[in-house]
C-alpha cells in the first residue's frame, strides 16, 4: 500500500499543447499539479450598496380584478368561409395553370414513351427484314447461266424445248420423254 503513494508520470506532456503559465489559461487541465491557480472570474463585482437601492425601489403592483391579464391581444376570430373570400383569384389562376402545365408535361411523357417504343418496334422490324433478305441470297447462290432453246421434230410436229447451256443432254432427253409420254429406254434417234 505504500507504493500506491508514487506519483505515476502522465503519458503525455500537455504542456506543449496548452501552457499553463499564461494569463488566458483559466481552467487548469492536469489534475495532479500541486500548485491550483485561482480562477479568474470574468464578473465585475457590483457594490452591494447599489444592489440594495435598486431592491428597495420596486413597488408591489396589486391586481384588483380576479382574472389575469394577457400580454398579448387574443388572435382575431377568423371564420373558414372567410379564408375562402380572401383568396386572391390570380393564385387560383395560377394553381389552375399549374395543374393544366402538369397534365400536359405528363401527356407529352406519355406520348414521348409510344413514339419511341413504336420506333422501337420499327427499327427491330426493319432488322429482321434486313437479316432475312441478306440470309436468303446466301442460301441461293446468284447464277445468271445462259438458257437455249433446242427444238425435236418428230411426227407430230416440232417441240421447242428450253434448257441451260451447261445441262447434260440426258436433261434434255427426260423432258422430251415427258412430253412425248413415252419411257425414256423406248427412245432412239
Amino acid at each position: 500500500m505504500g507504493e500506491s503513494n508514487e506519483e505515476l508520470e502522465p503519458l503525455f506532456d500537455y504542456r506543449r499543447v496548452q501552457p499553463f503559465n499564461t494569463p488566458f489559461n483559466l481552467v487548469c487541465l492536469d489534475d495532479d499539479s500541486p500548485d491550483s491557480s485561482p480562477v479568474i472570474s470574468k464578473k465585475r463585482k457590483v457594490n452591494d450598496s447599489a444592489v440594495e437601492k435598486k431592491e428597495d425601489k420596486m413597488e408591489v403592483v396589486q391586481i384588483i380584478d380576479g382574472e389575469e391579464e394577457d400580454w398579448l391581444p387574443p388572435s382575431p376570430n377568423i371564420s373558414a368561409h372567410t379564408s375562402n373570400l380572401v383568396e386572391d383569384s390570380t393564385i387560383k389562376e395560377i394553381r389552375l395553370k399549374k395543374k393544366e402545365l402538369e397534365s400536359i408535361a405528363h401527356s407529352a411523357k406519355d406520348e414521348f414513351r409510344d413514339v419511341e417504343e413504336s420506333i422501337k418496334r420499327d427499327l427491330c422490324a426493319s432488322l429482321r427484314s434486313i437479316q432475312d433478305s441478306v440470309a436468303e441470297p446466301l442460301s441461293k447462290p446468284p447464277t445468271k447461266r445462259a438458257k437455249i432453246v433446242i427444238s425435236i421434230q418428230d411426227k407430230d410436229g416440232a417441240k421447242q424445248f428450253r434448257v441451260y447451256m451447261d445441262d447434260k443432254f440426258e436433261r434434255l432427253f427426260k423432258l422430251y420423254a415427258d412430253k412425248v409420254k413415252l419411257d425414256l429406254e423406248n427412245l432412239i434417234f
